[in-house]
């Protein structure tokens, strides 16, 4: 019979007499030949219950005390619309465990590896921490948070009760069970917005754009964000199965406390930094903020409130210009400056070539910028300037 399908039986005597405390990581990894195939057993029909839709397989496996919070778990992945499997990573040393469960017990770190139908990305994963022990001749999964702080899972969408998603044509939206209308208003705006972006940057912004509107503060901080910083968005990547975890695509994760005021001009500058998740992370900060400062000040004049961009160009122009000597480097975002900084030098930069040859630079060095050599030399080629040139052509504008 196959792994999927077969019934597992798991004993001590049928371990060998071992129990599952004496299968720890050995020099080698191994673990016991049974238990592993009665894990990978379970696992497999995990994810064969979530394509076919079938709750009852799903649950066959979760001791009574969990199936409440892994129904609804189910219902989250069904409603998201994903493809998921499950692979068994390493065993981990849990004594928590032992004194609960019993002898019996194992904690193992499992790749989730799923794909959002119909978001046009290829397959991501996620590490989850799954604890099983022996009841009553069999193996069931008895506990699934003892590695969230040790791995950081726990903290996927769909980890976190109830969910409310909104689905159109190229945009998902995830919020709380109970917030269906701001999703759905994000949506619409969502919609409109990737619109406008996708004339800045024809054919770079990820297709379906997953944006997550949630008040739970730790939602996707299992990673660091693309870019770091206190924006009401914040970009975080969705990793690769592969050795490298090279991103397949991003979330724009809405802050909390950002909910209710995210509107198109914040979501603009959120998607541009959505960007570097396709084409690469090696980009200047100084011209991935100034990008999506730029693209957020479009839509501010096509809204009427030009007035409100040219004052604060005025005001910048004024206080910094004079004194600059420099393009602010990657670390140095903590100062309000910076941003103000990035901004006038890439609006300065477009008036002087024009926005095609900024896009294609922006292009280029996010995936080859591996140094300030390259950054440079790249910078050369695609816009003529460098570094020091652009702060000399900015110095010139006070006169």
């Amino acid at each position: 019979m196959t792994p999927s399908t077969r019934n597992v039986e798991l004993t001590a005597a049928a371990m060998g007499g071992t129990t599952l405390d004496q299968v720890r990581p050995s020099e080698t990894g191994d673990v016991n030949p049974r238990l592993g195939a009665a894990v990978d057993a379970i696992l497999a029909r995990r994810g064969i219950a979530v394509k076919t839709g079938n709750v009852n397989m799903f649950l066959a496996d979760v001791a009574p005390e969990l199936r409440d919070e892994q129904r609804v778990l189910f219902q989250n992945l069904r409603a998201i619309g994903m493809a998921v499997t499950y692979r068994r990573a390493e065993p981990w040393i849990d004594r928590p465990a032992l004194h609960r469960f019993g002898l019996a017990t194992g904690t193992f770190r499992v790749s989730m590896r799923y794909q959002i139908l119909g978001s046009r990305l290829t397959q991501a994963a996620t590490d989850v921490g799954y604890t099983y022990t022996v009841r009553e001749n069999r193996l069931w999964l008895v506990a699934d948070d003892h590695l969230d702080d040790a791995i950081g899972s726990g903290r996927q969408p769909w980890d976190y009760g109830h969910i409310a998603v909104v689905k159109r044509k190229n945009i998902l939206v995830i919020a709380n069970q109970g917030e269906q209308v701001l999703a759905q208003n994000l949506a619409t705006q969502t919609v409109q917005t990737a619109k406008a972006v996708r004339k800045l940057w024809k054919g770079h912004l990820q297709v379906v754009p997953l944006v997550i509107a949630m008040r739970e503060p730790d939602v996707l901080t299992e990673l660091p964000p693309m870019i770091p910083g206190d924006e009401p968005a914040r970009i975080q990547p969705m990793p690769s199965p592969a050795a490298n975890s090279q991103p397949v695509g991003g979330y724009v994760v809405i802050r909390p406390n950002a909910l209710r005021s995210f509107d198109s001009v914040k979501e603009t500058h959120a998607l541009i930094h959505l960007l570097a998740v396709r084409l690469g992370d090696c980009t200047p900060r100084w011209l991935a903020e100034g990008i999506a400062q730029y693209a957020e000040n479009v839509q501010l004049v096509a809204a009427g409130r030009g007035a409100e961009v040219a004052q604060a160009r005025t005001e910048i122009d004024r206080r910094v210009l004079g004194d600059l000597t420099r393009l602010p480097a990657d670390d140095q975002f903590s100062a309000t400056d910076s941003y103000d900084i990035s901004w006038i030098a890439v609006e300065h930069l477009i008036k002087q070539i024009g926005l095609r040859p900024v896009v294609e630079y922006y292009a280029q060095v996010a995936r080859r910028g591996y140094n300030q050599f390259a950054r440079e030399r790249l910078m050369k080629e695609y816009t003529g300037f460098t570094e020091a040139t652009l702060v000399e052509s900015l110095r010139s504008l006070t006169g």
